[in-house]
């Protein structure tokens, strides 16, 4: 009996915030263009705009794949696919809010981060794919299946920047 492909992609509760930043960022470069501003506030909106528009087009494209034969890393270019077979190590790391499972493998090491939704499923299936008599699963990563850290900082940083977006915007429309 084969299981379905499980998808998870970065939180729409954070992508959601960045596409409005980046939208805000665009409006705020119309209006500098537009009306006028100073070279430097150009080259630095769209500078901004620039590094928010590639930071939300390679969260919107991030996911991790699960099936019966491994896990796909899939990012913007690039898919790195991971058998079960070369996982030798599931690890965890906490920074307060933020939690990195850390999947070792005979090549190499890749990072895992709760900005991925849902995230206790996530480590629910790669623990149950694993042969954890023989792979060291750490009783952290564990821990997350059952008790997953909440990671509100980058959305509360997303939804700041909105705020201040929409300020800045205001301002140069009353001024």
């Amino acid at each position: 009996m084969t299981m379905p492909e499980a998808v998870y992609r970065i939180r729409r509760s954070f992508t959601i915030p960045l596409s409005i930043d980046v939208a805000l960022l665009f409006v705020l470069l119309v209006l500098s263009l537009a009306v006028k501003g100073s070279v430097t506030e150009r080259i630095i909106l769209a500078g901004f705009f620039i590094v928010s528009l590639l930071i939300l087009i390679e969260a919107i494209n991030r996911r991790i794949v699960i099936t019966d034969s491994g896990v796909a890393l899939k990012k913007l270019m690039k898919i790195k696919e991971l058998l079960w077979s070369d996982i030798t190590h599931v690890g965890c790391l906490s920074l307060r809010s933020k939690v990195y499972i850390l999947l070792t493998t005979k090549k190499g090491f890749h990072i895992l981060s709760n900005a991925y939704e849902p995230f206790a499923p996530l480590v629910r299936d790669i623990v149950n794919h694993l042969d954890t008599e023989q792979i060291e699963v750490e009783a952290e990563a564990r821990a997350q299946i059952d008790n997953p850290a909440k990671n509100l900082s980058d959305l509360v940083a997303a939804w700041v920047a909105t705020v201040v977006l929409s300020g800045v915007i205001y301002l140069k429309f009353i001024s």
